[in-house]
């Protein structure tokens, strides 16, 4: 069996690394697998997608590895282009996990609904947003993720949020273009995104889960993530 490759699991840059620790246990083992930690770049100044892309390619140089999967999940997504480009010619494949598609040229404000930018810059206070769990009603967070110690364990890593990062456009890059990428979509809200995602003629997978399943109930991701690196080995 050939050698399979390195998984770099990329959060979203709203939230932290415990997002995908639970599908990275089940993955050791089977795969070698990376979860960079972006903590705190979205509290900070920009430029973002720049910051993004520099921690993930350091910790991929320290590994090695001749091989990567670049995974996304959420926000993330918008940015494995330019994590492409500083990793370099080492990515062979990209999976988008209920993740925002790329967006060269435009900021996450431009891409969204006029009503989201309403709404984030009414809650802004001197430029900076609340934690992300505090832009909903408690009892969402509680009904996402119910165990209590995998809530606390997510919400310890969240911090403030610039709005600039929001405002800030995403860097036109073509090298991704040509990796192969899939979709798997966990929740209702990305059904726009996984539908772009099918007509670009990407593998499309959808799973009646929600946007944290990945954190609740890992193994339907894993799996997926696994079957995906293991047909690029083979491939």
């Amino acid at each position: 069996m050939p050698p399979t490759p390195l998984l770099i699991m990329v959060h979203s840059p709203l939230v932290g690394p415990a997002t995908w620790q639970p599908v990275a246990r089940l993955l050791h083992g089977r795969h070698d697998v990376m979860v960079p930690s972006l903590h705190g770049i979205a509290a900070g100044p920009g430029p973002y997608a720049r910051r993004i892309a520099e921690v993930v390619a350091r910790d991929a140089r320290d590994t090695h590895a001749d091989e990567i999967v670049l995974i996304g999940h959420s926000g993330a997504g918008a940015y494995l282009p330019a994590i492409v480009d500083a990793v370099d010619e080492c990515v062979i494949g990209i999976a988008f996990v209920d993740a925002q598609l790329p967006r060269p040229g435009l900021s996450d404000f431009d891409a969204s609904p006029p009503d989201f930018r309403e709404a984030l810059t009414a809650m802004a206070q001197d430029g900076m947003l609340p934690p992300w769990d505090r832009w909903f009603p408690p009892e969402v967070l509680t009904e996402l993720i119910p165990q209590a110690e995998q809530r606390e364990a997510f919400l310890s890593e969240l911090h403030p949020i610039a709005l600039a990062y929001f405002q800030e456009p995403a860097p036109r890059t073509e090298s991704w273009s040509a990796t192969q990428c899939t979709y798997l979509q966990l929740s209702e809200s990305y059904t726009y995104q996984a539908d772009r995602a099918e007509a670009l003629g990407w593998p499309t997978t959808r799973l009646a889960a929600d946007h944290l399943s990945l954190v609740t109930d890992p193994e339907p991701v894993a799996d997926f993530l696994s079957e995906f690196a293991r047909t690029l080995a083979n491939s």
